[in-house]
């Protein structure tokens, strides 16, 4: 994190001077002062606190289940980074009267981009090495989003789940929380412009006639405080209605994290009287170093974060900062303050930039997950990695006197920049233009299966599995994101005038009957509805949620509320639903055949309360899964005619999957279509059927598949729509 090293060595001429600047060494202002007397030099136990925030991540990395919460170490960097830049920002405010930006910047640049420019460059060879082709086009677009900080609003905006352990990270996905500093040093020195500018001409400002002094002035100071407040306040609370609405974008976005930058903030810029008050009570940073460690087994991969939940490490890393310093008696300075943990802070920066592409790129390569001494040696040979570019690249850059001397020197370094964007710009730039998503003459797909082809010649797979895109359903945001009890409706076909209403309901895997069903939608002139939910069968069984090993409420809540809402608002001819058949209960969270009856019980109970009133109900067979295999990569490998890419039917088909035991529930009353022969054949699940690509991970089917599937679902459709709907609807029906 870019926070790492604000205070670190102090060795050269210029060095110190930035040093003393940064971390509040020298005399210090009358008004708003943060440290007072007590340790106006280097602070070692914020080194150590840096150690902390830096093993929590990495181990987090390394070994996800040993501690889940460790990614709350982002944000112990994040308050420790706004405590060091608010408090830099304010004494140079006070002791000159005025505020260089180019100055500002140009320290950040000097900090921060060559390593992270050499971290990325590296990156991306290796990369180019060692990673799938189908993964090389994504990675090279995050590389450039990295070297320009703009990575956090990219996943935001590709709605990636970080927490999630099934989520295709990429060697520098981490860089989102590096973007998010970026972004705040852009902002935040605006804040000291503001108060500059007010103490020059508020009314009757006396003293404050003379700059200098009256940067240091009360009218400075309160509006310094007022704005920094008002932000913390207002980003607050931003993330907790954001989190509960949007979590996968929450987590990423500037806006939601804006407030633990600030809150450091806030305490850089407390009064000296106060501040050392707080800094002599040193069980203040044993409570803070114990609720650091507490948010480690609270928070999970599963909870909704950052929103409130965010102030527990928020809060203890303020404890840390205010009562963890010598001055605290009987505090924690001693244990922050040991040379291990000193020089683990001091290249924490560096550690926190290498540590990630190690871990990813060297399970790329072996084809797994660190193990407990791979992942002992991963963490080693990031150490050494972090402390060579430390000596080599950081320090050296950082403290060179011709750069350090002249502001603008200073910010070229950020043209180092240029080097990895140029390299995967030339990637990008020599990839082939987007496919226009349409199959043409010798692409068959289900067809090939439907009509027993005897042979299909080879073609170019399509979609290009170097370049999967989400179904157009959920690339519009379609799909309601896990553990948002929110309903998510969205409306395609006729929707003004429409001979049917069709309400597609369930999770991800009901979605892969989307594409054919707007299709006949769009031909039939029926409204299609759907109310998607990510991880989340509609069943009124409580459900298992193996991240949080526990109870999924959310689920259940969108599940209720869904019910009610067909029932009295929408109220559809028909509900077609379908969901993947590994969903396990709270009851018996084991996979097997316990659980996918509790789960088909509790579909079964949604389905007669629909049917009671007046709203028929057809359910769709559950998609074969090929359990962790992904078959673009494995053809990307091995070519699209071998059966390495292909799983074998009895694995990939669940006997016994939660619609059948529904379907018993209700005495066959609700029509269940099997889909499963135009997917599967001759006793294996294949990557490709017909020149198409089937799936675009291990469970979803491309769109362009699912398309090719439109003429044998319509066939099925009509079949029992005709037992489903009441007689003055059955008009509506296509042609068989």
């Amino acid at each position: 994190m870019s926070s790492t090293s604000e205070a670190t060595s102090q060795t050269s001429a210029a060095g110190e001077r930035h040093g003393k600047e940064e971390h509040g060494q020298g005399k210090e202002p009358r008004h708003g002062r943060r440290q007072g007397g007590r340790d106006r030099g280097f602070r070692p136990d914020i080194q150590g606190l840096r150690a902390i925030a830096v093993a929590l991540v990495v181990v987090y990395h390394v070994y996800p289940s040993a501690l889940p919460g460790g990614f709350a170490g982002v944000d112990v960097f994040f308050v420790i980074s706004g405590y060091l830049i608010t408090g830099h920002l304010w004494r140079t405010c006070a002791k000159t009267g005025r505020l260089s930006l180019a100055d500002f910047w140009g320290r950040r640049a000097r900090r921060l981009i060559p390593a992270a420019a050499l971290v990325l460059a590296v990156t991306w060879g290796v990369s180019y090495l060692v990673l799938p082709s189908t993964e090389l086009a994504t990675t090279a677009a995050q590389i450039r989003a990295s070297a320009l900080y703009y990575q956090n609003w990219q996943l935001a905006g590709d709605a990636v789940n970080y927490l999630q352990s099934g989520s295709a990270a990429t060697p520098v996905q981490h860089f989102w929380s590096l973007s998010v500093e970026e972004q705040f040093y852009l902002v935040w020195p605006l804040l000291f412009g503001v108060a500059l500018l007010t103490a020059r001409y508020w009314p009757g400002r006396g003293r404050d006639t003379d700059t200098t002094a009256g940067s240091g002035s009360p009218v400075a100071y309160r509006t310094v405080l007022a704005l920094t407040a008002a932000l913390v306040i207002a980003s607050l609370a931003y993330s907790v209605y954001d989190t509960r609405t949007n979590e996968a974008q929450a987590y990423f976005v500037t806006t939601t994290r804006m407030w633990e930058l600030g809150a450091g903030g806030l305490l850089a810029l407390l009064p000296a009287g106060l501040s050392d008050r707080l800094g002599r009570q040193g069980w203040l940073g044993w409570t803070g170093l114990a609720m650091i460690i507490a948010s480690q087994f609270v928070l999970t991969g599963s909870t909704p974060f950052p929103g409130w939940i965010a102030l527990l490490p928020v809060a203890g890393t303020l404890a840390m900062i205010a009562g963890g310093s010598s001055q605290g008696r009987l505090g924690p300075w001693r244990l922050t303050s040991a040379r291990p943990m000193a020089f683990l802070g001091d290249i924490s920066y560096s550690l926190y930039l290498w540590h990630f592409p190690v871990i990813v790129l060297w399970s790329a390569w072996r084809g797994r997950s660190p193990g407990l001494y791979s992942g002992l040696a991963l963490i080693v040979a990031s150490v050494v990695l972090a402390w060579l570019t430390k000596i080599t690249v950081e320090d050296r850059i950082r403290l060179a006197p011709f750069i350090a001397r002249h502001r603008w020197r200073s910010l070229s370094t950020a043209l180092a920049a240029v080097v990895p964007v140029t390299l995967v710009a030339a990637f990008l730039v020599a990839q082939p233009g987007p496919w226009n998503g349409k199959l043409g003459p010798g692409y068959p797909g289900a067809a090939a299966l439907a009509e027993n082809l005897a042979s299909v010649p080879v073609k170019p797979v399509l979609p290009p599995p170097d370049n999967l895109k989400l179904p157009a359903y959920w690339a519009n945001g379609c799909l309601q994101g896990e553990h948002v009890a929110a309903l998510k409706p969205c409306y395609f076909g006729d929707t003004k005038n429409p001979t049917l209403k069709i309400a597609l309901v369930g999770d991800s895997m009901a979605g892969n009957w989307w594409a054919p069903l707007a299709k006949i939608a769009a031909q039939e002139h029926w409204e299609l509805i759907t109310e998607l939910h990510a991880t989340c069968a509609w069943t009124a069984t409580q459900l298992y949620d193996p991240v949080n090993k526990g109870a999924y409420p959310t689920c259940h809540q969108w599940g209720a509320s869904l019910l009610s809402n067909l029932i009295t608002t929408v109220r559809p001819d028909v509900v077609i639903t379908s969901e993947i058949a590994s969903e396990t209960s709270l009851a018996h969270p084991a996979d097997g055949p316990q659980a996918s009856a509790d789960v088909g019980a509790g579909m079964a109970t949604y389905w007669r309360q629909l049917q009671d009133h007046g709203i028929g109900v057809i359910a769709i067979k559950e998609t074969p899964i090929t359990h962790g295999l992904n078959p673009g990569a494995c053809i990307e490998k091995y070519g699209p005619g071998t059966n390495k890419c292909a799983v074998p039917e009895s694995t990939a088909v669940m006997a016994d999957p939660p619609s059948t035991f529904a379907d018993r529930d209700l005495g066959g009353t609700v029509p269940v279509i099997d889909m499963n022969s135009l997917i599967c054949g001759s006793g294996l699940c294949p990557a490709v059927v017909g020149n198409v690509l089937v799936y675009m991970d291990s469970h979803h089917l491309t769109q362009s598949y699912a398309e090719t599937l439109t003429p044998y679902l319509r066939s099925k459709l009509t079949s029992v729509l005709g037992k489903t709907l009441p007689a003055a609807k059955k008009a509506a029906l296509p042609s068989a």
